[in-house]
């Protein structure tokens, strides 16, 4: 199909030959247009388009996208002008994107040359459909790729199209620097002329989230951040009031379309973005195209995916784009930090843009209205009942232990944190036929095939982005107030469908998927220290089939290299395994 017009400053990569793709009989072709942003991106191939459920079918390419990918501790890098000791893949911060086709096979071969860790790749919304053991999960579907030169490859296709990004899920890794952006090129519901690429938003400490784990445990869950970036570069005041570092930078035409692919990478932080003197039209949510609208602000919470198109009408100029932390949510910020990027009309125009005052934007922790979310494959769930009864009661509350001081959470109390082995995988586990987990497994059985399974999740007084792994999840109804179940009515007709989504305070999110997809699929909050604190639970997702999809060899294989890396090395286990 096609390559992508603009990559990010970030995004060098090194992909294998590619094969011409496959194409399709004159006799399979529903329609005869190909996949062109400006006149027609709604087409793709003459056979799969919008349109196309992709749960369901696809394309499926001869085209192998791979990529190696070597992780290594590294002192020397300041993304905000402030040296510190962080974790790289390639030696850069973000990682080197991942862009592949829809329907490409897309391989990665990691090598851990860390000397004293394991870690994996999670390929954060790639359902991983049938492909379970690609998921990334350490204790879940693999134990930890050991250091000193252990390698793993991963290998999926893109069954989905859009926007989203891979990280490591040992530890808190991935808020070290252990992350980067997945691009997969696929229909759109809306015109463009330029793609920009992913636009990935941060947080950022200057110590090791590593080193900061204890405080964060000891000080209600987290630490505050001490900046946030833009594609991995920003800014830092000094106290002495000297400013470090630079301003990431986007340059636009007039009057041409723009699409960005922004990303929430944060540890703790959610975002509402705004560009000076434009406005953005929200055409795509996580994986899933949407029908468009306009907005001025937006909200992205942790792991959240916006594709948007900013036409550039405001004639030249240089001009601000603003990502907003919102104090309300996370742990919370005393000084917000400062996260600004640069949009400039003409690139040799070095001026700093206009200190306009910043908007007036509501500090609160609200994901974007589920009206406004309207996939363009619409789907509608004709066989919920209007009472519809949760199958599962997910209650998530903070556990403060005083004799300790330390803070953990629990599903569903009094049920002990989210706790599962690096050693012992719980695929090893389901392969070996066990039937006797550890509760701190936290495990839900839903075994029935294709059928429907409804969750209400509620988080106590704070507010947390839950994310499922394995689905694209209906939200059947989401709201910052309680759950009455005598007045609840399930939006039914073409609800959202996403894999992160903002559970309020005191609020909820009613959310329902189909069990087709056999595995072991982790639900947590992806706020990086609360999931290591056991913010998580696993749905145990038609295990009898597990066996036909896994390679049980490689699995033990890489455990057995794992255990006597881990017991030469004295490694053990810290936090939730997750």
């Amino acid at each position: 199909m096609v390559l992508s017009s603009v990559i990010g400053a970030f995004a060098l990569f090194a992909a294998s030959a590619i094969a011409a793709p496959s194409s399709a009989s004159q006799l399979d072709r529903r329609q005869d247009c190909t996949f062109k942003p400006a006149t027609s991106p709604e087409c793709w191939d003459g056979v799969y388009d919008l349109k196309t459920d992709y749960y369901t079918q696809g394309p499926k390419t001869k085209d192998v996208r791979t990529y190696d990918f070597k992780i290594t501790n590294v002192t020397t890098l300041a993304p905000d002008g402030v040296p510190r000791t962080v974790l790289a893949i390639n030696g850069q911060i973000p990682g080197p994107t991942i862009w592949a086709n829809w329907g490409d096979t897309i391989v990665v071969n990691v090598e851990n040359a860390l000397d004293y860790a394991g870690t994996t790749l999670h390929f954060h919304g790639i359902r991983q459909n049938h492909t379970i053991g690609q998921d990334g999960v350490p204790s879940i579907t693999q134990c930890p790729i050991p250091g000193d030169g252990g390698k793993m490859t991963y290998k999926f296709v893109a069954t989905q199209y859009g926007t989203s990004w891979y990280h490591s899920h040992y530890g808190v890794q991935a808020w070290d620097g252990v992350f980067g952006a997945i691009h997969i090129e696929g229909p759109a519901s809306e015109k463009y002329d330029t793609d920009l690429g992913p636009v990935m938003l941060s947080d950022w400490t200057h110590a090791t989230s590593d080193s900061l784990m204890e405080a964060a445990a000891l000080n209600f869950g987290g630490v505050p951040m001490n900046n946030g970036l833009v594609n991995g570069t920003n800014t830092y005041k000094n106290a002495d009031g000297t400013t470090v570092g630079k301003r990431f930078e986007l340059v636009f035409e007039k009057d041409k379309a723009y699409r960005i692919r922004f990303i929430n990478t944060a540890m703790d932080t959610m975002y509402k973005l705004t560009f000076d003197d434009h406005e953005m039209q929200v055409i795509s949510a996580d994986f899933v195209s949407i029908k468009p609208f306009t907005t001025k602000v937006l909200p992205i919470a942790i792991g959240q995916r916006y594709d948007v198109i900013v036409k550039a009408s405001a004639g030249g100029g240089n001009h601000w784009f603003r990502a907003i932390p919102m104090r309300s949510c996370g742990t919370g910020h005393d000084e917000p930090f400062d996260v600004r990027a640069i949009v400039r009309y003409d690139a040799n125009n070095k001026d700093t843009p206009e200190e306009k005052e910043a908007p007036v934007i509501d500090d609160d922790c609200l994901d974007v209205p589920t009206a406004s979310l309207k996939p363009s494959l619409e789907i509608d769930l004709k066989d919920v009942p209007p009472k519809v009864e949760p199958d599962h009661k997910l209650a998530f509350e903070m556990n403060y232990d005083s004799t300790t001081q330390l803070v953990d959470w629990r599903v569903n109390q009094p049920n002990e944190p989210y706790y599962t082995p690096w050693d012992y995988p719980t695929l090893e586990q389901i392969l070996e036929g066990n039937t006797t987990y550890d509760k701190r497994q936290q495990l839900i059985h839903v075994d029935g095939k294709k059928e429907w399974i409804y969750a209400l999740v509620t988080t106590g007084g704070t507010t947390h982005p839950i994310h499922l792994h394995g689905h694209d999840f209906f939200i059947l109804g989401q709201s910052d107030q309680e759950f009455n179940p005598d007045t609840f009515v399930p939006q039914t007709v073409n609800p959202p469908r996403r894999d992160v989504a903002m559970v309020v305070g005191l609020g909820y999110i009613f959310i329902a998927f189909q069990t087709d997809n056999p595995g072991a699929w982790l639900l947590h909050c992806h706020i990086g220290w609360h999931a290591e604190q056991g913010f998580a639970l696993t749905f145990m997702e038609d295990i009898d089939q597990v066996k036909n999809i896994v390679d049980e060899g490689a699995l033990l294989k890489q455990c057995g290299d794992w255990k006597s890396f881990a017991a030469a090395k004295g490694i053990k286990q810290h936090g939730s395994g997750v």
